[in-house]
């Protein structure tokens, strides 16, 4: 049993080390001024749709989680829906720092990938 509970723990250890959480929020303002006006989580390959609303910057770090040894960060953003490919606007390597990111776009959807 106690094998077993040390496998599975092991097991969880390396699924939150390689599933990054990356904290996003949208302002209105350049230079990331509050007030945001759209906020969400990007989990490592889920699309998240955000905010159909234009903005001038966002912020963004690594809430939890890491990518394995020798990938990094990085958050993918769109101008449309579902996180198609072709409306890839650009993509910013985040750390566990919260770093501003000048962004004169209307994002539509974001998704944290490790590369």
């Amino acid at each position: 049993m106690m094998t077993r509970t040390i496998t599975l723990l092991s097991a969880l250890t390396v699924a939150a080390v390689a599933n990054p959480t990356i904290g996003y929020a949208g302002f209105y303002y350049a230079g990331c001024a509050i007030p945001s006006i759209d906020a969400a989580n990007a989990y490592a390959r889920s699309c998240i749709n955000v905010e159909n609303f234009p903005i001038r910057s966002f912020t963004a770090y690594i809430e939890s989680g890491s990518c394995a040894d020798g990938t990094s960060t990085v958050l993918n953003t769109y101008t449309a829906a579902d996180c198609d490919d072709s409306t890839l606007f650009e993509t910013f390597n985040v750390d566990s720092k919260k770093q501003c990111f000048e962004a004169d776009v209307t994002l539509v959807s974001i998704k944290a990938e490790c590369v």
